[in-house]
């Protein structure tokens, strides 16, 4: 067996510390791991409206990599492979404990934390996916499609999770506001929301939700600013380059 054996000072990889492949910043400046972005569609009777689509009686639920979320400090880039990409923004819960069928009830115990994101969308190619009843994953997951304000602790808002389910937030475009959104709007809440995804995944610490966008969707362009904050959430901004 001494020919399979490994020389561990060539496997720095296998150290403790570079398995944490993302983090993401919290308000404080401490590093946050990041595994999973779990999304949910058409949250907002408005949003659905405005796309034409109809209620699915049920959390529409999709999945993006790591490699999705920008921070602060970070551009936008343009994808080459659309010409079509659209903003949402929307209200990001931070895991702080995982955890498997989840109860509504014990949900607050989960939540680390909150944040305003977007889910960047490359409609071209989303509207293709579901003519063909395709998935969504090029068009929702690709490099930087998930830009986000720091992490905020739950204890922010005094560990109220009525607080988030009821948060205002918004969107700005070149200092226009194209966004407004109101959290108490959501077809299902939060706390519905986490034990929804926690009855299909193991939800672990690092994962991120994003919670759905309200009406207002539209088209970005290489050189906007797009701006978002919120309720308790200080306003960040993104170039698209």
């Amino acid at each position: 067996m001494e020919k399979y054996s490994i020389d561990p000072s060539s496997f720095d990889f296998l150290k403790a510390e570079n398995f944490l492949k993302k983090t993401i910043k919290a308000i404080d400046g401490r590093l946050l791991p990041v595994s999973t972005v779990f999304c949910v569609g058409q949250n907002y009777v408005k949003h659905i409206e405005e796309l034409k689509s109809i209620n699915a009686g049920k959390p529409l639920i999709f999945i993006k990599p790591p490699t999705s979320i920008i921070e602060i400090g970070q551009n936008i880039e343009y994808p080459s492979f659309s010409s079509q990409v659209h903003h949402e923004v929307e209200i990001a819960i931070y895991i702080g404990k995982g955890g498997k069928n989840i109860e509504p009830v014990d949900i607050p115990e989960h939540i680390g934390g909150f944040a305003i994101a977007l889910d960047l969308t490359c409609r071209d190619i989303q509207s293709e996916a579901k003519k063909n009843q395709g998935p969504w994953a090029i068009s929702k997951g690709f490099d930087g499609s998930s830009p986000i304000s720091p992490i905020y602790p739950f204890s922010f808002v005094k560990n109220d999770i009525t607080k988030l389910n009821q948060m205002h937030f918004y969107l700005k475009k070149n200092n226009d506001i194209v966004q407004n959104g109101d959290g108490s709007l959501m077809i299902f809440p939060i706390t519905t929301l986490v034990s929804y995804i926690s009855k299909h995944f193991t939800l672990e610490t690092g994962d991120i939700i994003l919670t759905g966008t309200p009406e207002g969707v539209g088209p970005i362009e290489k050189g906007d600013t797009l701006s978002f904050g919120g309720d308790d959430v200080e306003e960040v901004s993104f170039v698209v380059r």
